[in-house]
């Protein structure tokens, strides 16, 4: 069994899920404001306090809000759960909803967009210790 890390909490959690929130999960901000992206919220499920090597966060986008155009040298998972989006990775825009996985490569161009009446909500599951996006 794999220790912690120090700081880190070492007890198992059911984070309990209603109406796209999980119990005693706080909104956290995107990004700097100063940022080229709209209306999108994070929420950091699993990792911050575990000491786990990956990060889980939810993301949710208002419709007709989107993420920032960006790259960086980590590679990330994304899962659609809520809603109905698009991807960028380059040059080309993928539609994506409940069910689909997104492999974002290292270095690739990438950005979300909410499409539809609803928010755009998905998992993302990335690397604790990794490198800060560069915008484009």
């Amino acid at each position: 069994m794999r220790e912690p890390r120090e700081g880190a909490s070492s007890q198992s959690k059911v984070l309990r899920f209603q109406d796209f929130r999980w119990q005693g999960v706080e909104a956290g901000g995107y990004k700097d404001p100063d940022d080229q992206w709209r209306d999108v919220t994070r929420y950091p499920l699993v990792g911050m306090d575990e000491g786990t090597p990956f990060h889980v966060r939810y993301f949710e986008i208002e419709p007709g809000g989107y993420t920032t155009f960006e790259r960086h040298d980590h590679q990330h998972v994304v899962v659609p759960i809520r809603g109905r989006g698009e991807v960028q990775l380059g040059d080309c825009w993928e539609a994506v909803s409940f069910g689909d996985v997104i492999y974002v490569a290292p270095n690739d161009p990438h950005r979300f967009r909410g499409l539809g009446d609803e928010p755009f909500g998905f998992l993302c599951v990335v690397a604790a210790d990794r490198d800060p996006p560069t915008p484009l």
